[in-house]
């Protein structure tokens, strides 16, 4: 009897699909990690730019706004009559106040109902005095300096007045000084001015000239 031959192994056959190895994977998740981080980045810069930009034109509407308000209140401020009686300038509240100082200034606030405000919200809404520290996003302030003083009854005055809007920089940034928001007096007085420019507000500025008007 002849005896059978020992079994061969047949040969294993390769797969042609190579897996990766932990290296490959843990490269790859780090090329993602910092693609994505690219993106957000992006994305956080385009929505503040968006976000400035909308603030800043919002904040453009309430100088002119202000400035109006200005030029209006200036129909109080009349020559006296023929007889040369007093001084009338207190009659324009809003232009009562030429002392070279920056102010918020509150003359039609505190009635019912309230108007003139120098706070705003984010739409651009004025505020009543008890919603000013808690929705206050823009505030006002108005500086009143004499160009040419007036000398009644015939030399009509001229007023310089300054504008300037002030609101915080960046998307999460709403508090201010604990005692009142972005209206609170520090953004006013503090030196040197311009308070603007400190790294956490922005600003807008209008100026214009207000002259007295004549005899009624």
């Amino acid at each position: 009897m002849t005896p059978c031959p020992p079994p061969t192994l047949a040969p294993r056959r390769r797969s042609g699909v190579r897996a990766y190895t932990a290296v490959e994977v843990l490269m790859a998740m780090t090329l993602a990690a910092i693609g994505s981080a690219a993106v957000i980045a992006m994305m956080k810069t385009s929505v503040q730019g968006d976000l400035d930009a909308r603030k800043t034109d919002i904040a453009n509407a309430i100088a002119h706004t202000w400035t109006e308000r200005l030029r209006l209140d200036a129909m109080q401020w009349t020559l006296p009559d023929s007889t040369g009686t007093g001084d009338n300038l207190a009659n324009a509240k809003l232009l009562n106040h030429v002392t070279g100082n920056w102010l918020e200034l509150s003359d039609y606030m505190g009635g019912t109902p309230e108007t003139d405000s120098y706070a705003f919200d984010l739409l651009g809404r004025d505020l009543a005095s008890t919603d000013i520290k808690a929705d206050a996003v823009f505030c006002v302030h108005v500086r009143e300096s004499w160009l040419v003083a007036h000398a009644p009854p015939l030399e009509p005055g001229l007023i310089r007045a300054d504008v300037r809007v002030i609101w915080f920089r960046g998307v999460s940034q709403t508090a201010g000084p604990a005692s009142g928001g972005i209206c609170d007096a520090t953004y006013v007085n503090a030196q040197p001015e311009p308070t603007p420019g400190t790294p956490i507000l922005h600003s807008v500025y209008l100026t214009t000239v207000i002259k007295q008007n004549g005899q009624p």
